[in-house]
């Protein structure tokens, strides 16, 4: 049986998420007339890939699952000279990244609806990547959903290939058990090295983080390099 990029990706990582998002319609029409702006090539071609920034950037960052955008928006603002991705299931999370940004005047971010395993494979090529930021992925809590987490060796390993030696991967998650999880597939995978670390020093405290803290969850950071 053929199956389309999509449903062997999903066959593949095991990876599950909610697409849907509700804007108001005045909304909806104000994203579709601006989105493109920002939107990320439809291709893995280096030559597209650099066109698609009015400057070349000194450093491409990638933030995976950007939430409403806080994280992504500060750190383009606070390094113009980089560019950002970001990748994001939920279109009230892209309508609020965009705001943002425009807000802010920034021109080096792309954002892309979607899960990243095609966006890795098929928009990005070999080597580029030279931070990949993962904050509060889904923890997926109970066991027989273990498989549906980001975090799994097929996913590092194609990762890994987006991501120039040194490159920089630090992830955050209030679930001690995925934190667990986490320390074990990564300190177990021979394309990175590193472990548990400090709260990064541009760290932002977003909405979905209080709301941890509230249920007495505070978060676990990790940071590896790409050997």
């Amino acid at each position: 049986m053929n199956l389309s990029p999509e449903e062997e990706d999903r066959r593949r990582f095991k990876t599950f998420g909610r697409k849907k998002g509700y804007l108001r319609p005045g909304e909806t029409l104000w994203l579709e007339e601006t989105l493109f702006r920002y939107e990320l090539p439809p291709t893995a071609d280096r030559a597209a890939l650099a066109a698609c920034w009015r400057r070349p950037p000194a450093r491409l960052w990638l933030e995976v699952g950007f939430g409403n955008g806080d994280c992504l928006a500060h750190l383009a603002a606070r390094h113009p000279g980089d560019g950002f991705i970001g990748v994001e299931v939920f279109l009230e999370g892209i309508a609020a990244l965009v705001k943002k940004v425009e807000r802010a005047g920034c021109d080096n971010v792309r954002v892309v609806r979607g899960h990243v395993h095609p966006v890795l494979r098929d928009r990005l090529p070999e080597g580029v990547l030279d931070r990949v930021i993962i904050n509060f992925p889904d923890p997926w809590p109970k066991a027989r959903h273990h498989k549906r987490r980001l975090i799994q060796t097929p996913f590092l390993d194609l990762l890994a290939t987006r991501m120039v030696p040194g490159g920089e991967l630090t992830l955050a998650t209030d679930w001690v058990e995925y934190a667990d999880w986490m320390a074990e597939v990564l300190g177990a995978h021979p394309a990175f090295q590193g472990g548990a670390a400090p709260e990064p020093a541009e760290w932002v405290v977003t909405r979905f983080q209080e709301k941890g803290l509230r249920a007495g969850r505070p978060p676990r950071h990790f940071s590896f390099r790409r050997r």
